[in-house]
């Protein structure tokens, strides 16, 4: 399957990862910047490929603190590119954020319906 250009390869189906629970069919390839309330998070995409989350989560973006101490925001303190936090209601429970103009493979919220 192709994205915008970019091969989607299938879900990986090992214990390493959570059962998808919607059709890849839907899924879109967007920018962390333009990613919505309710968005269902599945993997980042770059030059390697896409790399599969372990487990999809619904985006709840908040603002970015680096400050902030989740544990992994501490980790942007330096980046001085606009950052998107996607938000720490997620798997691992810690703020999920990427670079505003890293791209990522989603399904928007009002295809989940």
């Amino acid at each position: 399957m192709r994205i915008k250009g970019i091969e989607i390869p299938p879900y990986p189906t090992d214990e390493d990862h959570a059962p998808l629970l919607v059709d890849l069919g839907l899924a879109d390839v967007v920018r962390a910047g333009e990613v919505a309330e309710g968005d269902l998070i599945l993997a980042t995409v770059d030059e390697r490929g896409v790399d599969y989350f372990n487990d999809q989560y619904t985006a709840h973006p908040k603002p970015h603190d680096p400050t902030c101490e989740c544990g992994n925001c501490c980790h942007s303190i330096d980046e001085d590119r606009p950052i998107a936090n996607l938000g720490d209601d997620n798997p691992w429970d810690v703020c999920d954020w990427h670079l505003a103009d890293c791209l990522l493979l989603i399904v928007r919220a009002a295809r989940l319906t």
